[in-house]
């Protein structure tokens, strides 16, 4: 986990050979028509954003390791201590319990793919690893406490996209300061989990926060495409989100469960049902919607946005994520 101080050294060095191009827009010229700056295509800011999140993201590893490493030398050399004794010291994390193991398996079954015997070895990495990590950030606070230490560093320039939300279902307050935007798949394990987060947030931001739900039905079975446009008929019944809930529920068994049996449990009308679903308006729709996912670069789901900011990596803490980013919002708009 901790390495010499001359091999980060070394990294931080290249790390820093780009910086005098960070902030340059690249210029695109393609079939004639030149890009650049804020007319750069959407899918293409949001790839040299995450390209400038990444290498931000780098270089305070980078200058965290160093100041843990001159740290660990310092304590060893004020200890009259072997430096490698030392960091294994620092470092030293106990293995997870089996309650610890088997409740990670079980929290997250859906994403693992084997038995829990046959999967535990690469469990008690995992959670050693995170462990490791949490050490470290502590050791980094210690650090910070004791030596002044701090990292500032020039943060990316912040990444805002038009995103429709005209004609797509919402609930929440229509005049909220923010906006939230989800594209999701009827099929993801992820999206389901989502549901409960954004109902979470709603509860929490009240007025201040309304959502609205995109169709990026990215799954190859097509099932989830069939449901999508169910649910746009749904929304024209006005019990799109009585839908919306009742789909994720039933999202282990969607395979089996033909559309209109779902449309007949929320209490659709099911003539202006069967009507809608044969309507190439409707399968429009839910195209366009999946259009605009790939204009914006989208490649996976869920995938958010706050006011037009995207939302990274979204298989963390999703709903701690989500809070971080409103919040910001909310503040610089009071």
């Amino acid at each position: 986990m901790l390495k010499r101080i001359t091999a980060v050294a070394a990294i931080a060095g290249l790390l820093v050979l780009p910086s005098a191009y960070a902030e340059q827009s690249p210029k695109l010229t393609y079939d004639g028509q030149q890009y650049q700056g804020d007319t750069l295509p959407p899918a293409l800011k949001q790839s040299l954003n995450q390209l400038a999140q990444q290498y931000n993201d780098q270089r305070r590893q980078a200058v965290d390791q160093y100041a843990l490493n001159r740290y660990v030398q310092e304590e060893a050399s004020r200890q009259s201590k072997d430096v490698k004794t030392l960091q294994q010291e620092l470092m030293a994390v106990a293995d997870p319990t089996e309650e610890q193991l088997k409740g990670f398996y079980e929290a997250n079954k859906a994403r693992i793919q084997g038995t829990f015997e046959q999967v535990k070895p690469e469990l008690v990495n995992y959670l050693k690893r995170q462990q490791m990590t949490e050490r470290a950030q502590q050791l980094l606070e210690q650090i910070a406490l004791k030596k002044g230490y701090r990292v500032e560093l020039p943060e990316p320039e912040q990444l805002r996209l038009d995103v429709a939300t005209k004609g797509y279902p919402s609930k929440g307050n229509p005049d909220a300061k923010i906006t939230l935007v989800e594209f999701a798949d009827y099929q993801c394990p992820h999206c389901k989990n989502a549901v409960e987060a954004v109902d979470a947030l709603l509860k929490q931001y009240g007025d201040k926060l309304r959502v609205v739900y995109r169709d990026f039905p990215i799954n190859q079975s097509g099932i989830s495409r069939k449901v999508a446009e169910a649910a746009v008929c749904a929304d024209q019944q006005g019990q799109f989100w009585k839908f919306h809930d009742l789909a994720f529920e039933r999202q282990n068994y969607l395979k089996s469960i033909p559309v209109d049996a779902l449309a007949k449990e929320a209490d659709l009308d099911m003539g202006k049902f069967g009507d809608c679903y044969q309507d190439a308006a409707t399968q429009a729709k839910v195209t366009a919607s999946l259009n605009e996912a790939r204009e914006l670069g989208l490649s996976g789901t869920p995938s958010f946005f706050v006011n037009g900011r995207p939302l990274g990596n979204t298989h963390g803490d999703l709903l701690k994520d989500l809070k971080e980013l409103i919040d910001e919002e909310l503040q610089a708009g009071s």
